[in-house]
Order: structure tokens, then sequence, then C-alpha cells
């Protein structure tokens, strides 16, 4: 039986339409699906750019990658830091020995006669005062004259002082007292005390100067006037412990 040339073309026509309908169909399929893994990975990788974005704005605030910033707060590793009711000498090391040997502080509004009474020394200084209350200094010291005292707000770095042009008139110095020694061994050097029109309460350096140089350092923490009127000598030296 022949079949008609025409009936051939044809059918090759259908054949062949269906086929290029399936190979869209196939194509249209791929497309799809690679562009939903796209979107898939385009969100996945707008998370972590936004993450990696938040994390360096952060890193950026904190002084350039430092995500502690109490780290900025922190001293020099050769920093001299004060500590309560500690002397610190600059010259300990000189072939004389040091200028001041010992220090007492004592105060004339707090604490018994007890707490206030030690003989000089390098710890265990009285270090906590009122504003408007007498600080009076006692000394071990050959030296008989020519030493003065310089207060300041306390520095985090005590080598600042090593370097500093000492004057009276400056701005920054909340107090100052020359020191004599007395005649009767007994009596104070010097004394001052922090008017609080001029000063406010917190912590202070004391620095002991001789011939424009700081000999000695120690810190203080000053308080509001009647704020520890009263207070036991243990509930004074629990306030020294750290500040």
């Amino acid at each position: 039986m022949l079949l008609n040339p025409l009936f051939l073309r044809d059918s090759s026509k259908v054949a062949g339409g269906i086929f290029m309908k399936r190979v869209v169909a196939l194509v249209i399929a791929c497309a799809m699906s690679l562009a939903l893994f796209g979107c898939g990975r385009s969100n996945g990788t707008s998370i972590s750019d936004k993450e990696t974005t938040k994390n360096t704005v952060a890193g950026e605030d904190n002084g350039g990658g430092n995500t502690d910033a109490t780290n900025n707060t922190k001293p020099d590793a050769g920093a001299i830091v004060l500590l309560p009711g500690e002397l610190y000498q600059f010259d300990k090391d000189a072939a004389d020995g040091p200028v001041i040997k010992g220090l007492t502080l004592k105060g004339n509004q707090c604490g018994t006669s007890e707490f206030n009474a030690k003989d000089p020394d390098v710890k265990g200084i009285r270090c906590i005062f009122q504003m408007n209350e007498w600080a009076e200094i006692y000394l071990d010291s050959a030296v008989a004259e020519g030493l003065r005292v310089y207060v300041y707000k306390h520095a985090d770095d005590a080598k600042v002082y090593m370097d500093m042009a000492y004057n009276e008139e400056d701005t920054k110095v909340a107090a100052t007292c020359t020191l004599t020694k007395p005649e009767e061994k007994e009596a104070q050097w010097g004394a001052f005390y922090l008017n609080p029109d001029d000063a406010d309460p917190g912590v202070y350096d004391i620095v002991f100067v001789k011939d424009g140089k700081a000999v000695a350092v120690i810190k203080a923490l000053f308080v509001k006037e009647s704020s520890i009127e009263g207070k036991s000598d243990d509930d004074l030296r629990a306030m020294m412990k750290d500040f």
C-alpha cells in the first residue's frame, strides 16, 4: 500500500512541532529551576552581607576592630598606676635614697585619733577626705625645705608628673601648699583642703615636688562635705581599699 507523500510531509511537520514544543518546555523548566536556585543564593548572600557590614561598622566604632570598648581605657604596659593608700616614689632608686621616705596624711573631721595617728610609711596611708577638710601632711624626710605639694585631678598614668612644669598659677591645680620641716617632731609639715566652690568631689593626685621635679605622689578620694562624718574607722578603711 502506498502512502500519500502529502500525508508523510504533514506527519513530519506534526512530529517536528511536538518535538520542538518539548524542547522549549524543557528549556523553560531549566530556566525556572536556575532562577529559583539563584534567588535562594541571592537571599543568603544578602543576609551574610548585612551581618558582615554590621560587624565591620561595629569594629570601626570601637577603634578599628576592637570590640571591647573598655580596652581603650586601659593604661599602657609601662604606665605608673597608683594604688589606694600607697606612696609612689619617683626617686626610689636614687643613690642617696628617696627624698620622701614615708608619709602620713591626717584629717580633722573624720576618723578616730587611732585612724589618723600612724607613723609615716609608704603603705597604709589615709587617702579619703571630705571637701573642705584639712589634709595634714607629715613626712619622714631628711630635706628641711624646698618641698611643695600640688593637687591635680587623678591621672591614669602618673608618668605625666615626671616631665610636668609646676606652677601654682596653673588652672589645673586644685590646691597647693609649701612644706617645711617643723621644729617639733610630731608637728605637721603643711596642710591643704579642696574648696567645693572651685573643685568637684572625686579622685585627686597629691604630687610632692622638689626643685621643680616630682619626687612622690599618692592618690586620694575627696567626697562631699558631711558625707562620711560619723562613719567608723572600719567603714573608712573599706572605702579606701578600692577607688
